[in-house]
């Protein structure tokens, strides 16, 4: 199989690019038991890879209080824990060592001007899906990134300037496929992230005047149904997970409709992940022949 290439990108910043391409990546190897490799090419801050070791940093403390404990035991040692954050890491811990997951998927810092030198065939060859995490640059780089990228998942959010900002991306990236300086066989697949409900008539409306607005472009251009809506920023941090999966760990996520003792802020959390699993759904719909859908 040839491994797929996903990049999540605009030009502007604060529009849950990162998060989403950690989220995205973690359900693929820890739920789908994909060959997965983040690049964060985002330099100075490498938000990504600074995650990574701070998870690893707070598992590896966890394994040496607990490894030596017996299952049974361990259970009872979560509920020591009072913190939100510390509770979480817990659970994160428990849950990797009773899946038996000890190993995370690669994530690579690079300098933009190693974007260049990337050999993409060999990195086809050895992973499944790779992402790239680029920020909210735009340059030679970047563009020769996109002329090697399956799918550019664009994100839009409800605000007006993200809106004004994402549409010129587009017209940027459609821009530069009729001068042929990236393929026209580039897939694009907007979506609306931090999603507000009460924004639904806007939104819908948006869409439409996008629709008629690239109509006529060689590369087609459309919005994936889910919606992700905008559980609190808060929330982030516990979504944002590079050696757990958020949607199989967070309780919440298995809330099917709210429940009489729910707040909202949780049943935003739980229509979050279920509405992750339905993206990520949509995404591999374009690669049939890597991926099933999942339940």
């Amino acid at each position: 199989m040839i491994g797929k290439i996903i990049t999540v990108h605009t030009s502007k910043g604060g529009m849950g690019k990162s998060t989403l391409t950690v989220i995205m990546a973690s359900y693929l190897a820890y739920v789908l038991e994909k060959r997965v490799a983040i690049f964060d090419c985002d330099p100075p801050q490498h938000s990504i890879v600074d995650l990574r070791e701070e998870e690893e940093a707070g598992l590896s403390m966890l394994a040496q209080a607990y490894d030596h404990l017996p299952d049974d035991e361990l259970l009872a040692k979560g509920q020591l824990y009072t913190s939100a954050n510390d509770q979480a890491a817990f659970e994160r811990y428990r849950f990797n060592r009773q899946q038996g997951i000890r190993e995370y998927y690669p994530i690579h810092p690079l300098p933009f001007s190693a974007l260049n030198e990337l050999d993409m065939d060999l990195l086809r060859a050895d992973f499944d899906f790779i992402f790239l995490d680029m920020g909210g640059q735009f340059n030679s780089g970047v563009l020769r990134t996109l002329a090697e990228t399956d799918v550019l998942l664009v994100p839009f959010t409800t605000q007006q300037v993200d809106v004004a900002a994402s549409i010129q991306y587009v017209g940027a990236i459609i821009d530069y496929v009729s001068r042929s300086q990236l393929p026209d066989y580039l897939t694009i697949r907007c979506f609306w992230n931090k999603y507000k409900f009460t924004f639904a008539r806007r939104a819908d409306a948006l869409e439409a005047y996008f629709a008629t607005l690239f109509r006529n472009d060689a590369v087609p251009i459309s919005f994936l149904k889910t919606r992700l809506n905008d559980a609190d920023a808060g929330f982030d941090r516990a979504k944002m997970l590079t050696t757990v999966s958020s949607p199989v760990l967070l309780r919440a996520g298995r809330y099917a409709r709210r429940k009489d003792d729910q707040t909202a802020a949780e049943w935003r959390e739980a229509q979050y992940l279920k509405d992750i699993v339905s993206l990520i759904n949509e995404v591999n719909a374009l690669f049939p022949e890597l991926i099933k859908p999942t339940a």
